[in-house]
């Protein structure tokens, strides 16, 4: 290929220059921007055909959306029922007590203890005792009747009743729910029963202690028994508990609920030395 035909020439031709151009892959590489721009417009074509596609579709069915909303949705007024007005409850007419008329009582005017005067200088006469049946005492006389008991048997009818309100009922008598047992006397009174009965068994140097705790019960009735030592101070001294306990009297029963109900109680003893 001479310098004029090189410079007409394209680079396929140069390339090929000399060689079997009949092999094919000259035809491919010669024809290759023509088949790319065909394969190119046939892809936008497919591309922009499925877009119209789709909008066209879409259009067709908000349309149809938008016809079906308009040919289900109807608007009507509806007037909503009012509320009944709820009906107040007829309150029975309470019954009006009418109070007995209470008749006056006449009175007469209190003076106090008299001072010895001359008649023209007295000026409120003291009333006698004979005009003061039947009447109550007042600051001043006045106008009545004279009370035989009547009119005061009213005035308490009408204070316990005539106002609808009746009279304050009598409170019973306190009745005592929770106690515990107790010693005829209290405390006190035990202390000199143990004081009195007790006796030392063996001799106890000046200060020596022994302590003997003795549990037992107070039943019902008050009756004390079922002894048992809880802390031994040695068996002289225990038995010597036990005998003088055994001689109590009935206690005070313990109290629960108001009813009496059998209880354990412990008792501690203590044996203290004397000095001579």
């Amino acid at each position: 290929m001479t310098n004029k035909e090189i410079l007409q020439a394209n680079l396929i031709d140069i390339i090929f220059e000399n060689r079997n151009k009949g092999y094919g892959a000259y035809a491919l590489r010669k024809d290759y921007n023509t088949r790319l721009l065909t394969s190119l417009g046939a892809g936008m074509s497919v591309i922009l055909f499925l877009v119209f596609i789709n909008l066209f579709g879409k259009s067709g069915q908000s349309s149809s959306i938008i016809q079906q909303d308009k040919e289900v949705v109807n608007i009507k007024e509806v007037e909503l029922l009012k509320d009944k007005p709820k009906e107040q409850p007829i309150k029975p007419k309470e019954a009006v007590k009418q109070k007995p008329d209470i008749p006056k009582v006449a009175a007469v005017k209190f003076t106090t203890p008299p001072e010895i005067k001359d008649d023209d200088k007295v000026k409120d006469k003291m009333t006698a005792i004979s005009d003061m049946d039947g009447k109550k005492i007042s600051d001043k006389p006045g106008d009545g009747i004279i009370d035989d008991g009547t009119a005061k048997q009213i005035e308490k009818q009408v204070a316990g009743a005539g106002d609808g309100i009746p009279a304050t009922p009598k409170q019973p008598d306190f009745v005592i729910q929770e106690r515990n047992p107790e010693f005829p006397g209290g405390t006190e009174a035990l202390k000199r029963f143990l004081s009195k009965n007790l006796s030392t068994p063996d001799e106890l140097e000046a200060g020596e202690k022994k302590v003997v705790q003795i549990r037992f019960k107070v039943d019902k009735d008050g009756t004390v028994t079922s002894f048992e030592i809880v802390i031994s101070g040695g068996n002289e001294f225990d038995r010597e508990v036990v005998r003088v306990c055994k001689k109590m009297p009935r206690w005070t029963p313990a109290i629960q609920n108001g009813i009496n109900v059998p209880v354990s109680y412990v008792l501690p003893v203590t044996f203290i030395g004397l000095e001579e």
